[in-house]
């Protein structure tokens, strides 16, 4: 049993050894809930809800009064075909939203992150009823825009961590 409790024991300040920390708890004096982030408008209805879930994620206690940081998003959403019958009707399609973001300094405005990511949902056509098809294509999207918002959220702020550790 004390093997046991000696290999745990081990293993857990190897973690901390290597560099770990949770990326949502107080680490060094700072706590990663808010970040001085400016977040550009992103143009279309989709990249509203895609801004309003990046300003939830970065900046959950309001605006910061004097960012350091402007987060710029370009967002392209394609609809496409993935599922279609005999008679050549669609059955299934994928909403694929791609986002350009771009992180620079306030102060220099110098470039100091690039990233491309993606977000893919698909849902079902039902060819006798346009206002369901309509519905399932804009709750796609939506879901679409808020996965896509966390892998911003992650992307980014591991890189600011990382710059922060320096």
């Amino acid at each position: 049993m004390w093997f046991y409790k000696l290999i745990s024991f081990c293993l857990f300040f190897s973690l901390t050894g290597c560099g770990f920390h949770p990326l949502y708890t107080p680490y060094n004096g700072r706590h990663n809930t808010s970040y001085p982030i400016k977040i550009g408008t992103i143009a279309d209805r989709n990249g509203q809800i895609l801004r309003n879930n990046l300003v939830d994620l970065f900046t959950p206690e309001g605006t910061p009064p004097h960012p350091q940081y402007f987060l710029d998003v370009n967002l392209t959403e394609t609809i496409s075909s993935t599922a279609i019958s005999k008679d050549e009707s669609t059955k299934r399609k994928q909403a694929l939203l791609t986002a350009n973001l771009i992180l620079k300094d306030m102060k220099t405005n110098k470039i100091l992150y690039q990233h491309t990511t993606s977000a893919i949902n698909s849902f079902s056509i039902i060819n006798q009823n346009y206002y369901s098809d309509l519905t399932a294509q804009q709750y796609a999207v939506r879901e679409a825009a808020q996965l896509l918002a966390e892998n911003i959220f992650l992307l980014v702020t591991t890189y600011l961590n990382s710059c922060n550790e320096d």
